[in-house]
């Protein structure tokens, strides 16, 4: 069976996107590393930005604060944005969608794991969508791959982690990083 499994981090999204080009030698607790150099020496390919995304998870934990860890099981995750979308639920819709901005240029290589930022002016609404969320209407919205038990697993998700991910993300006055990873 297919696990997903989702991180959650508070980050100065600001200080993570001045790397690129900063010209450091490196950085505390981070391994050096082909991708970390080209990162830090502004020399980036443009046609491998999951290079780069690869390093998010190490940036992240040392830059910023981790906040939790959840396991999904089956795949297809990226297609709770269509049901975010159906269930009219914009905040959450973007959340789950909107990629890490890499610098001009970085085309999209199927960056692995897969992240997605939600700057701290949107973590309200995040939470207000999260509060109108009724985890018994999830089921009723299955797409082409994810099912209504896939469905319920999402709704677990939704009220147990997920909130409480944005508010500590939100009370740090920080945006929150999540990384979707099912290669573990």
């Amino acid at each position: 069976m297919a696990e997903q499994y989702v991180t959650a981090f508070a980050v100065d999204a600001a200080l993570l996107l001045r790397l690129p080009g900063s010209g450091g030698p490196g950085l505390p607790g981070v391994p050096r590393s082909a991708a970390l150099t080209e990162l830090l020496s502004g020399r980036l390919r443009a046609d491998a930005d999951s290079r780069y995304t690869a390093l998010l998870p190490t940036l992240a934990g040392t830059l910023g604060t981790p906040l939790g860890e959840a396991v999904l099981t089956g795949r297809h995750w990226d297609e709770l944005t269509d049901v975010f979308r159906t269930l009219r639920l914009p905040a959450l819709t973007t959340l789950w969608s909107r990629r890490w901005p890499w610098p001009d240029g970085a085309t999209d290589d199927w960056p692995w794991p897969y992240p997605t930022l939600t700057p701290q002016a949107a973590l309200p609404a995040v939470l207000a969508d999260l509060a109108t969320l009724s985890p018994d209407t999830l089921p009723a919205h299955a797409t082409a791959n994810l099912d209504d038990e896939d469905l319920e697993e999402a709704a677990w998700f939704l009220t147990q982690h997920l909130p409480t991910w944005a508010s500590h993300a939100q009370a740090q006055s920080l945006d929150l990083l999540l990384l979707r990873d099912g290669a573990r």
